[in-house]
């Protein structure tokens, strides 16, 4: 378990299929198709899973514009202040779809092998406001938020989450659990763990992302 910065909760997460995988000293079964269906089995593994805290908040304040001696005036009303803020939480979910894995991503070399992945999905599955805790503030000169200005600041909290995703190392992570994920199984297959190489194919190029060893 990982505390990020910003109230974000990062687990490890597995793709819970752990029946079938032989010990690291079985004797090696020589053949990539063996080795497909063997990592195949689970199908799509859940790498990572992050829980995002976001407070939305909007401050505005009644203007007052207009013309003076043929000149431009914009002033700020001392009454006419309004502020929002929405706790906004979202969940993040990170996987990798190993059921499309083939035979021409396993790439064997002797002793070494090396297995060529598709990227992660990050995909935000679930937002929710905790209407309990939103906070406003309303001059008495102002009119109160409208439903929909409510749902479009939500809408942009929503947007600022999936933007700051990218600072949060989510893909980088969610690599390297996958390759720890399948690295025991290719080992129960016989190969040492310093001859097995986790690749991350990227937009049609192979991009090796990540080499497990100790």
């Amino acid at each position: 378990m990982l505390l990020l910065g910003g109230g974000s909760l990062l687990l490890l997460r597995g793709c819970g299929n752990d029946d079938g995988v032989q010990s690291a000293d079985t004797v090696r079964v020589d053949t990539v198709p063996f080795m497909l269906v063997q990592m195949q089995r689970c199908s799509r593994i859940n790498t990572a899973e992050v829980r995002v805290h976001k407070i939305v908040t909007h401050d505005d304040v009644a203007r007052l514009s207009g013309t003076v001696l043929g000149k431009e005036v914009s002033l700020n009303l001392p009454a006419g202040r309004r502020k929002v803020a929405i706790p906004l939480y979202a969940t993040v979910k990170a996987s990798v779809d190993v059921s499309r894995l083939t035979a021409a991503d396993i790439i064997r070399n002797g002793d070494k092998v090396e297995v060529m992945l598709p990227q992660p999905d990050i995909v935000i599955t679930e937002t929710h406001v905790d209407h309990d805790g939103i906070r406003q503030y309303v001059a008495l000169t102002r009119s109160k938020f409208t439903d929909e200005e409510m749902q479009a600041y939500v809408r942009q909290g929503r947007e600022a989450i999936e933007r700051d995703l990218k600072t949060m190392n989510i893909m980088a992570t969610a690599r390297e659990s996958a390759a720890r994920q399948l690295i025991p199984i290719i080992q129960a297959m016989g190969f040492s763990e310093s001859n097995i190489t986790i690749s991350f194919r990227d937009n049609g190029r192979n991009n090796t992302i990540l080499r497990e060893s100790r």
